[in-house]
């Protein structure tokens, strides 16, 4: 086997969102099955404000294991935390049954609807998110509030849109020009009714599914605003190695302690990632009582059939997007490495 090196150029818009989303559910549904296929995603900072992340996952489906690292320059704010430059992930892919080595996939990998739309890890975030969503939303859900209005908000309408058939779409931000900007461009790409609105309460009003795609570091919306039968989805993930660094004062998160205690289902991605970084949104509330451990489901336990999501409609939940993991990237970076073969991108590396 001869491994094949993918440079950032060749990736951009190589896979749809509804194959990125039905990878990452495969690579969930894998560790749902074996706990086994997935480590914890772990992180350094430096005092310059550069991190350093990395995701390791098994996935034997779409035979690979490996991992998925990227690099950041950070910049904490009082309310929400900026990146001044984001530098290319790469996805070192081996096979799963003899451990040979299959490939090096350089760069952010784009969808085909926004091929020029980057975020950090942007595709593997929202797929994440719609996997989540599908679970536990309800069926009928077709109105979306969503908090944010860039990279991540935009490809997390794209893969809302693979789970539900959304017909309307609301959009806030604290800048009033960006939701505007959001709808100009993303009306032509989904051809759905997308309303900008002036209020966070506007956003979260009659919404089926409420999607907080941020870089706050402050909760977003009121969680006395929600109504039965409505669905959050939140992704804003943790800063506990800046503020045990020194680098800033305050734990990061997006949703209140109300909207915790109100819901009835709580899903999370991960519960282990949720202890380890101490998240604000998870850790802390389960410290002070808000909610207790044996409440969070993981998504891959739904996925494999051992947990229950969503049983009544009138049921409010959430779901916490609370950190990559490496299952997702092996299994969306595969099938990027499989696209590249078919289109012949790439050089073999002789090794």
């Amino acid at each position: 086997m001869q491994p094949l090196l993918v440079s950032p150029h060749e990736i951009r818009g190589i896979v749809t969102m509804a194959e990125a989303v039905e990878a990452v559910r495969l690579g969930f549904r894998e560790w749902g099955e074996n706990p086994q296929f997935n480590a914890p995603r772990r992180r350094i900072h430096i005092p310059t404000g550069v991190r350093v992340s990395v995701h390791q996952g098994g996935v034997p489906a779409a035979k690979a294991t490996g991992l998925m690292t990227h690099c950041e320059w950070v910049k904490p704010m009082a309310e929400e935390q900026v990146y001044p430059r984001l530098n290319h992930p790469v996805i070192v892919l081996y096979d799963s049954a003899e451990g040979e080595l299959k490939g090096i996939v350089i760069g952010e990998i784009t969808c085909a609807e926004l091929p020029g739309n980057i975020a950090v890890t942007g595709l593997r975030t929202a797929a994440t998110s719609a996997v989540g969503t599908d679970l536990l939303a309800r069926p009928d859900a077709s109105t979306i509030g969503i908090f944010g209005a860039a990279g991540q908000a935009k490809n997390h309408l794209l893969a809302m849109m693979q789970v539900r058939k959304l017909k309307n779409v609301k959009v806030y931000s604290r800048n009033p020009e960006n939701p505007r900007k959001f709808a100009e461009e993303m009306g032509p790409v989904t051809n759905i009714n997308i309303t900008p609105v002036s209020s966070p309460q506007e956003a979260v009003r009659g919404a089926d599914i409420i999607l907080t795609a941020t870089n706050s570091s402050v909760p977003v919306f009121d969680g006395n605003w929600l109504e039965p039968g409505q669905h959050v989805t939140t992704i804003v993930g943790s800063n506990v190695g800046l503020v045990k660094g020194g680098f800033t004062a305050a734990k990061r998160r997006e949703i209140d302690d109300t909207t915790l205690s109100r819901s009835h289902v709580h899903g999370i991605v991960s519960i282990q990632q949720a202890i380890q970084d101490e998240q604000a949104d998870i850790f802390d509330p389960v410290n002070r009582g808000v909610i207790k451990w044996e409440q969070l489901i993981e998504i891959g336990a739904i996925l494999a059939g051992n947990n229950d999501g969503r049983t009544k409609a009138e049921q409010i939940t959430f779901y916490k997007n609370n950190a990559g993991q490496g299952v997702a990237d092996v299994a969306l970076g595969a099938l990027v490495l499989e696209k590249a073969k078919q289109k012949q991108l790439g050089r073999t590396l002789d090794l």
